[in-house]
């Protein structure tokens, strides 16, 4: 199934360009691991495709007693050095993708991370031209699953959302996605619960050598 009446294409970062989300997690051990304390009881899932304030305010909640809370400038840090020491892989045909969806149509990132780090690929990249278009942690102020994130990507593109196609990884990204009303394909790969994000989503690919070669030419 292709979807149609597309007017622009947004695509989450970390776990759907990038295979990136391991960082989260060990952001959080390494803060953890600083007071004294271990991951034991949580999940690297749950962290994934949230923003750092969300995760923070989980993390208060599982660790009320820290003497030194948890920061959101904390974790990004880590995070954004890890990207620096540990260049993660883009996903197969990613940069493909981006390139072709960027030539025919407005395109953006919608992504939970810190702008810092969006900067950080489209610089790897070489696509500066994303940047401004672009919406990241910074930019608004509640998390996926919500479709603030979403809409706000929308919006600066000039598009109406149900004539936006996203690429998202994890499920609250889709869910975040299709609450905006965008048509959603889920990509699996690197996704914490594929068999979820693929069945919140309208369809779904492992990754981008999945679509067709033709693929952004036959819905722009």
């Amino acid at each position: 199934m292709r979807p149609s009446d597309i007017g622009a294409v947004i695509f989450d970062m970390d776990g759907t360009l990038v295979d990136s989300e391991p960082f989260t997690m060990r952001a959080v051990e390494a803060a953890l691991e600083r007071r004294g304390r271990t991951t034991d009881g949580l999940t690297a899932g749950s962290f994934h495709g949230v923003t750092w304030a969300s995760i923070v305010g989980h993390l208060s909640e599982r660790f009320p007693d820290l003497a030194e809370p948890i920061a959101v400038a904390e974790l990004h840090a880590t995070f954004h050095q890890l990207h620096y020491d540990e260049p993660p892989a883009l996903l197969p045909g990613a940069h493909r993708a981006l390139l072709a969806a960027l030539s025919l149509m407005p395109t953006a990132i919608c992504t939970s991370s810190q702008r810092e780090s969006l900067a950080w690929l489209l610089n790897r990249l070489d696509l500066p031209e994303l940047h401004d278009k672009s919406v990241c942690a910074e930019d608004y102020t509640r998390s996926k699953p919500d479709p603030q994130a979403y809409l706000l990507a929308a919006s600066r593109l000039g598009i109406a959302p149900e004539r936006c196609l996203a690429f998202e990884d994890g499920v609250v990204g889709v869910r975040a996605a299709r609450a905006a009303g965008m048509h959603v394909i889920a990509v699996t790969a690197c996704s914490s619960n594929p068999s979820d994000a693929a069945q919140a989503a309208h369809q779904s690919i492992a990754d981008y050598t999945d679509l067709a070669s033709d693929f952004f030419e036959s819905i722009a």
